[in-house]
């Protein structure tokens, strides 16, 4: 039975996309087996924090142990002493990465957070792992829509071809479904803004699902960008009645009026929060569930000493991941939809004018 091409890329995507953090959690096996085994929860945590390295794939090389691919971003910092310092670490533990420092003359504690030996004041301004990817992300926007902007200019008022056929519904649809229903008559100048935030979610989240160990949209720091730059839109643009109701409730006894200010307030804050915690726990979820799944081979195989344990559990294990993954580029889509849908809504809501005199009766 031939499987479709679709299926077999699939499996390629999960078996790489969960090998490089097994593989390096099965490295220190000796160590695992004192503390208790394989730990699932530290591979978990270690898919969606942040790191000065792009971890991209560990390669067995006998002996239980593995010769590791990976890109090592440069380190920026401003000391107080010594003022700004470029410098590159070595090795892939902390015990190595911390030797490396200290011969800069710094140190590494577990959080990956960098201070000085002397007792220095440092600002880390170093990039990593989540901005090389949201760079990469960006780069790719830039020169995709680039293209596409000047294929129109190229082929004015003629039938889109190739990549202009696959986006422009997603334009319009954006512009005439999210835009202009939410935004009163002033879409034309927001509707940059929505098309950008929807692909750089969608091609984050895209990203996510690739084999290139990349967590953009699952990084709570970056959801919570994106949502504090909605939340500035909300208030640059609220109108005079949307100020009104939230700080002196109109058509209420004072007494009320009181506690409706703190409701408002509170429900001010809660809507950047809420898309920032939605954006995060969604993305994240897919990729806890597909790394669980297939670190169930590893816990029933002992981490190689029960092959049949592994085997049993290795189609089952598989299958769950390919269906968990087909939804995902599924969510990739629809949490980016989501997400601009309630951008417009929030500033629509703050663009609105009300009726105090209707309100009041």
């Amino acid at each position: 039975m031939n499987l479709p091409i679709s299926v077999i890329l699939r499996i390629i995507v999960v078996l790489v996309l969960a090998f490089p953090t097994l593989a390096r959690a099965s490295e220190t096996k000796a160590e695992g087996e004192q503390s208790g085994g394989f730990n699932v929860t530290e591979l978990l945590l270690h898919h969606v924090l942040d790191s000065h390295d792009w971890h991209i794939v560990d390669i067995p090389t006998g002996g239980g142990k593995y010769f590791t691919v990976s890109v090592s971003l440069p380190w920026l910092l401003y000391d107080s002493e010594k003022g700004l310092k470029f410098f590159f670490l070595h090795g892939h533990t902390p015990e190595e990465l911390n030797a490396s420092a200290a011969e800069h003359g710094y140190q590494i504690d577990g959080h990956g957070h960098i201070a000085s030996l002397t007792g220095a004041n440092v600002v880390d301004l170093s990039p990593t792992k989540t901005v090389l990817h949201i760079l990469m992300v960006a780069l790719v926007m830039l020169l995709l829509f680039t293209r596409i902007a000047s294929a129109y200019k190229a082929r004015p008022n003629q039938a889109p071809k190739g990549a202009q056929s696959f986006f422009e519904p997603l334009i319009v649809f954006i512009r005439d479904e999210i835009a202009k229903p939410n935004l009163h008559g002033k879409h034309a100048a927001f509707v940059p803004y929505l098309l950008t935030l929807f692909f750089f979610i969608w091609f984050a989240n895209i990203f996510g699902i690739m084999p290139l160990n990349s967590n953009i949209a699952g990084n709570i720091s970056v959801t919570a960008a994106l949502a504090v730059l909605t939340f500035v839109l909300i208030q640059f643009n609220g109108t005079k009645d949307y100020w009104g109701h939230i700080f002196w409730f109109p058509g209420l006894p004072v007494p009320l009026k009181l506690l409706m200010t703190v409701v408002e307030i509170v429900g001010l804050l809660t809507k950047p929060v809420a898309l920032a915690i939605r954006l995060f726990a969604n993305i994240s979820a897919g990729h806890f569930m597909v790394l669980a799944l297939i670190s169930l081979i590893f816990l029933l195989g002992k981490q190689g000493q029960s092959v049949g344990g592994a085997l049993g559990i290795l189609p089952l294990s598989l299958a769950f991941s390919l269906f968990i993954l087909t939804l995902e580029v599924l969510v990739a889509i629809v949490q980016a939809y989501i997400f601009t849908l309630l951008t417009a809504v929030f500033i629509g809501q703050a663009m609105e004018s009300h009726d105090h005199a209707e309100a009041g009766h």
